[in-house]
């Protein structure tokens, strides 16, 4: 599973105990942080686990996201890669492959953990809220929420907070992999310009699309 895996749609087996609240309060989980984030910017250790629970895949790299739909993500380690949105155009970078490719952003990448993380009308318009939990153990509260078309890439997805704080992502996908990011050095509402998020491909790669033709 490449990193490309990430837009497409974004561990270790996590065990959580968890206790039931609502969905009023799971709810307002969600909304702080959605409205006390409108920036956030990180670094990232991603691992992804077979179904036997085996770690297939690690890499590093760094998140900034601005909201609405506006983010940076780069892989670092083992290959260096970009994604980058301006809201209305994902530029996806391959270095060692020299090559750009070019999506407009619609419905149809909307499940992805970038677009969950720098819009939350994408989590409510394409997950629901199944039993309701927040874990205790770890002093983390866990958000947890299933798809609700059966065409999406992740069934499920588990959202950790401490305060109002995103620490860590699990995704499990329809053929039983589990990718998890965990988030560190994270910094909260650091202004971005907007020009950030425009990506020029070099003039020496191979460019797989055009903006202007969205």
């Amino acid at each position: 599973m490449s990193n490309f895996s990430f837009l497409k749609l974004l561990i270790f087996p996590v065990f959580i105990t968890y206790s039931s609240i609502t969905s009023a309060q799971i709810n307002q989980i969600l909304d702080k942080f959605y409205h006390s984030t409108q920036s956030l910017q990180a670094d990232f250790e991603q691992t992804i686990s077979n179904t036997r629970g085996k770690v297939i895949e690690k890499s590093t790299g760094n998140l900034v996201l601005s909201r609405p739909d506006k983010f940076i993500l780069e892989y670092v380690e083992p290959a260096e890669q970009k994604y980058i949105s301006n809201g209305k155009t994902i530029w996806i970078y391959d270095v060692e492959l020299e090559q750009v490719s070019i999506k407009h952003i619609d419905g149809n990448i909307g499940d992805s953990p970038a677009m969950l993380l720098s819009s939350n009308t994408n989590i409510y318009k394409h997950y629901q809220v199944s039993d309701v939990k927040v874990g205790k153990s770890d002093g983390l509260s866990w958000v947890q929420l299933q798809a609700k078309e059966p065409e999406m890439t992740f069934e499920r997805v588990l959202l950790a907070f401490k305060g109002k704080r995103l620490m860590q992502m699990v995704m499990h996908d329809s053929f039983g992999q589990i990718t998890e990011l965990k988030f560190s050095e994270i910094i909260i509402n650091k202004p971005f310009a907007n020009r950030q998020f425009n990506f020029v491909p070099p003039e020496d790669v191979d460019v797989i699309g055009s903006v202007s033709a969205q």
